[in-house]
């Protein structure tokens, strides 16, 4: 209903403003209906295509935070891409993929089931290594899962099946095991990961989800957090990723997301 109501509009303003056109070239009234007709056959053609363009946005657009670090934005799948892959995790780094610690079907659980599910030995050591010059605050109380966290923007990296994964602490856990992320704290936590990520890149390719649109997550729409990210990284003066960040979203129509209103507002916004 919403793609019907918003193709007619598009369609409308088309045909208002090629009828206007027209209209300012009286003299085509000297010609025979069937000239008149293929114009407004022409008419009606051209109005479709442009209504269709417009309901249908890009599916994938580039920007630049500075001349280093260019920002494609698009729809795909996250575990599909080659390179380095940021997965966001709880302060924990848990393991734990239950749908009570960690749900299933989040980037954190997709990640433990679709990599490690028969090798979770093996990733609790790879963590603990990473883990183990970093410190954390033990919590005795915890009674499943990890019991050290770790402060929020931590990140670890790992080497798997060609990629190298950066696991950073984007929620705090409060006793029931349930999610959140402070909003005073989002900003640095941003800023955090795309430092290391720069670090690391090297001449690869930088991919990651939605930061803070999941369970537990901030507050707002899709369209709001993203540009907030992108934001993020273009004050982070220092930062270069020559290969670019690649911000990944699974459905773009089902986050709300329009990519030509991102890149219209971003040239406004940037100049």
């Amino acid at each position: 209903m919403k793609i019907a109501k918003n193709f007619f509009s598009h369609f409308l303003i088309a045909i208002g403003a090629i009828s206007a056109f027209i209209g300012a070239f009286s003299w085509l009234a000297g010609y025979s209906s069937s000239v008149q007709l293929s114009i407004s056959i022409g008419i009606l053609i051209v109005g479709v295509a442009y209504a269709l363009f417009q309901i249908y946005p890009p599916k994938k657009i580039k920007l630049f935070a500075n001349h280093s670090f260019p920002i494609y934005i698009e729809e795909g799948d996250l575990f599909n891409q080659k390179g380095v892959i940021i997965i966001p995790v709880n302060e924990y780094f848990d393991t734990i993929v239950d749908d009570k610690i960690i749900a299933s079907n989040t980037i954190h659980g997709k990640f433990v089931d679709k990599l490690f599910k028969s090798r979770i030995i093996d990733l609790d050591a790879k963590i603990a290594h990473e883990l183990k010059s970093i410190k954390g605050e033990e919590n005795s109380e915890r009674a499943q899962g990890n019991t050290k966290r770790y402060p929020l923007g931590t990140c670890i990296s790992i080497e798997d099946g060609g990629n190298v994964y950066i696991l950073a602490a984007l929620t705090n856990f409060d006793e029931h095991n349930k999610a959140s992320i402070p909003i005073e704290d989002y900003g640095s936590i941003i800023q955090k990961v795309i430092i290391t990520a720069s670090t690391i890149a090297n001449s690869r390719s930088v991919y990651m989800p939605l930061l803070g649109s999941g369970q537990g997550g901030i507050k707002k729409s899709a369209q709001r957090i993203l540009f907030y990210i992108i934001s993020q990284i273009e004050f982070s003066t220092e930062v270069s990723i020559p290969e670019g960040l690649h911000i990944i979203i699974h459905k773009l129509s089902d986050k709300g997301i329009n990519l030509d209103d991102i890149k219209n507002t971003w040239q406004t916004t940037s100049k």
